[in-house]
C-alpha cells in the first residue's frame, strides 16, 4: 500500500468500531465506569456534567439490556455493571438484577447537569463517582471514549495536554481533513482488497440488527411497513433493512452496531443501503466493501466538518451523502459522477437538525436514503444541480465545506434553543 492508502485504512480502523446501544448514553456509561474504576469501593452518588447536546438529546433512547430510557439510568449502569475495558460495548454484561439496582440508584443518587456555558458544539462528559473510598473523576471529550483526565481524591493520575473545553471539541486538525473526495474515490477503487476486508463485520453486525427488528412482532413496525411499499426494488430494500437496524438500536436491542465516527446510526446508514444495492444489482463482496469503504470515509470526513456532535443530523447530512457517492461508484460511476451525486444531495438535505436520539431517527435517516438513491441515479444519468446556486458550491468539495461552516457557525444558536427546549420538557433549567 502507498502512504495515503495506509493512513486512510488506519482512519477506517480507528473510526469504524462496534457500539452497543446509542453512543450518547453509552458514552456516559463509559465515563462513569472509568471514574468508578479509579476510586473503587461501595457506591454513594454520581454526578455527571455534560455538554448540552449530550444532555438534551439522549433522554428518549433505549438502553441495551434494559427496558429503560435516558442518561440517568445510563450513568447508574456504568457504575454498577459497566465494563470500561469494552469501550462502546461498556454495557455488554447488564443483567435484570443490574437493571433493578440501577433504576433505584438512578432515582436517588444520580445527578446529571448540562453545561449551558459551552459555546461550541462538541462532546464533553465529566463523571464524578463518590464511594466509601472517596471520589473518582474522569473526563472524556471530542470522541465518545477519549479520556482526557483521570483523578482520584483530587490527585491527577492522567491529564491530556489541553483541558480547554473549546479546544477539546476542535477537530480541524484531524488527519481526515487533509483529504478530498477524489482521495476517497481513489482509495475505494485501488486499495488492496485484503486491507478493507475487515469491513465485512460491519455488514454482519448491522444486518443482524436489521433481522432482529424484522422478526420482532413487538417492534414499532416502521421497517416492515417500508417493505410493503411499492416502488424501485433497490430503494425499498435499502429503506427496509436500514430502518430495521436503526429501529432495533433505538429501541435498545442488546446487539452491537458497527458504528462510524462514534455513531451507531451513522454506521448503519452509511453501510446497509449499499448491501441492498449489491443484492439488487448483483454486485460481489469486493464491490460492496469497496463501496462501504468509500461511504465510511466520506461520512467520517463530513462528520468532522459539521462536528461530531452537530446541530445538523449526521445521518442525514453525512451518511446519506456517503451513500449517494458510494452507490454511484458501485454502479460504475466516474469520479465526476460521484461528485455530482453529492452536489445533488446536499441541497436536498441541507440544514436538517438533530433533535436527539429516539425511535423516530429510524424514519428520518430512512427518508434521506431515498433521496440519496435518487441523487445517485440522477448522477449516473449525468444530471446535476447547477454549481454556485444557493448552498451548492463550484465543486462538491466546496459544497461540503460550506455545509460545515453553517453547521458549526450558523446553527449554534439554533442548537442552543433546541437543546434548552428539549431539556425543558422534562427538567427545570
Amino acid at each position: 500500500m502507498n502512504e495515503i492508502h495506509e493512513e486512510l485504512t488506519d482512519i477506517l480502523r480507528k473510526e469504524v468500531k462496534p457500539a452497543l446501544g446509542c453512543t450518547g448514553p453509552t458514552a456516559i456509561s463509559y465515563a462513569v465506569s472509568v471514574a468508578r474504576d479509579i476510586v473503587g469501593g461501595s457506591l454513594k452518588s454520581i454526578e455527571v456534567i455534560i455538554d448540552k447536546d449530550m444532555c438534551a438529546k439522549n433522554d428518549d433512547v433505549g438502553i441495551p439490556g434494559t427496558s429503560q430510557l435516558g442518561c440517568n439510568i445510563a450513568a447508574a449502569l456504568g457504575a454498577i455493571c459497566g465494563d470500561s475495558e469494552a469501550g462502546l460495548e461498556v454495557l455488554r454484561n447488564v443483567t435484570p438484577e443490574d437493571e433493578i439496582k440501577a433504576q433505584k440508584f438512578a432515582e436517588e443518587s444520580v445527578i446529571i447537569k448540562p453545561d449551558w456555558n459551552m459555546k461550541t458544539v462538541g462532546l464533553y462528559i465529566e463523571a464524578i463517582v463518590n464511594t466509601d473510598n472517596g471520589t473518582g473523576r474522569a473526563i472524556i471529550a471530542k470522541t465518545h471514549t477519549n479520556v482526557i483526565l483521570k483523578e482520584l481524591n483530587g490527585e491527577v493520575l492522567f491529564k491530556a495536554d489541553d483541558q480547554n473545553k473549546e479546544n477539546l471539541t476542535d477537530e480541524t486538525k484531524a488527519p481526515i481533513r487533509k483529504y478530498e473526495i477524489k482521495d476517497f474515490y481513489e482509495f475505494a477503487k485501488n486499495v488492496p482488497f485484503e486491507s478493507i476486508a475487515f469491513l465485512q463485520e460491519a455488514v454482519d453486525l448491522n444486518m443482524k440488527l436489521a433481522d432482529s427488528d424484522l422478526t420482532d412482532n413487538s417492534s414499532i413496525g416502521f421497517a416492515k411497513a417500508f417493505g410493503r411499499i411499492k416502488g424501485d426494488k433497490a430503494t425499498i430494500r435499502a429503506k427496509t433493512i436500514t430502518c430495521a437496524a436503526a429501529t432495533a438500536r433505538m429501541e435498545g436491542k442488546n446487539l452491537a452496531a458497527m458504528g462510524c465516527a462514534t455513531s451507531g446510526n451513522v454506521g448503519i446508514t452509511a453501510s446497509l443501503p449499499l448491501v441492498a444495492i449489491a443484492e439488487v444489482y448483483e454486485k460481489n463482496q469486493e464491490v460492496l466493501l469497496r463501496g462501504i469503504a468509500f461511504s465510511y470515509l466520506l461520512t467520517i470526513y463530513i462528520k468532522n466538518i459539521i462536528g461530531r456532535l452537530s446541530a445538523m443530523c449526521s445521518c442525514v447530512s453525512g451518511s446519506s451523502s456517503g451513500i449517494a457517492a458510494a452507490m454511484t461508484f458501485m454502479l460504475g460511476g466516474t469520479l465526476e459522477q460521484t461528485k455530482t451525486a453529492i452536489q445533488n444531495m446536499i441541497p436536498n438535505i441541507f440544514g436538517v437538525v438533530c433533535d436527539g436520539a429516539r425511535t423516530a431517527c429510524a424514519l428520518k435517516l430512512t427518508s434521506s436514503i431515498g433521496v440519496a438513491i435518487e441523487c445517485a441515479y440522477l448522477a449516473l444519468d449525468n444530471i446535476s444541480v447547477p454549481a454556485n446556486q444557493g448552498v451548492v458550491g463550484k465543486t462538491a468539495d466546496e459544497t461540503l465545506l460550506f455545509l460545515g461552516k453553517i453547521a458549526k457557525e450558523g446553527m449554534v444558536e439554533v442548537d442552543n434553543v433546541l437543546c434548552k427546549a428539549l431539556y425543558g420538557r422534562n427538567h427545570k433549567i
